[in-house]
């Protein structure tokens, strides 16, 4: 993949901060995966590991409950990932993606990186998933795998 896939990922951290385990705020997963891919197990994997310690084994039916796919890119879909996240209808879902397109400090700038890595011609697969413990904390992530075997997701969960 070119230098400007590197770039793009590099803009989407700055906006939404690298991987952690801290469970609320955002943050961008990247790893290598092998075929065949299921966008879904990358997705709930990158969230498991955002979610640290308050996934316990008290909570995890809470949070998984909650974890559900609102949106597919469909292969014929021309990508616009801005538009796509406003034609999910699930209205929980769709009152969480201001957490990635207006709730952030620079929101032009987190729009143009969530552009940028989403809209690259190299992507072969995406999904946005709603997030939920159930209670007061909900939120939206976007996976999506790349013809040189990268997968990155990136999530904003909030209470």
């Amino acid at each position: 993949m070119d230098s400007s896939y590197s770039v793009q990922m590099e803009n989407l951290e700055q906006v939404f901060g690298p991987a952690n385990a801290s469970g609320f705020g955002s943050a961008v997963f990247r790893e290598a995966v092998n075929p065949p891919i299921v966008l879904d197990s990358i997705a709930l994997n990158h969230f498991k590991k955002f979610l640290g310690k308050k996934l316990t084994p008290q909570t995890e039916r809470t949070w998984m409950d909650g974890f559900r796919r609102v949106y597919s890119r469909g292969k014929d879909v021309k990508a616009d990932i801005l538009r796509e996240l406003s034609s999910i209808g699930d209205s929980d879902a769709k009152s969480s993606i201001p957490l990635l397109t207006e709730l952030i400090q620079n929101a032009e700038q987190g729009r143009s990186a969530l552009s940028g890595a989403f809209n690259h011609p190299d992507v072969q697969d995406l999904s946005a998933y709603k997030l939920s413990d159930g209670e007061a904390m909900s939120g939206i992530m976007i996976t999506a795998t790349y013809k040189n075997g990268l997968a990155c997701s990136v999530i904003a969960l909030m209470d």
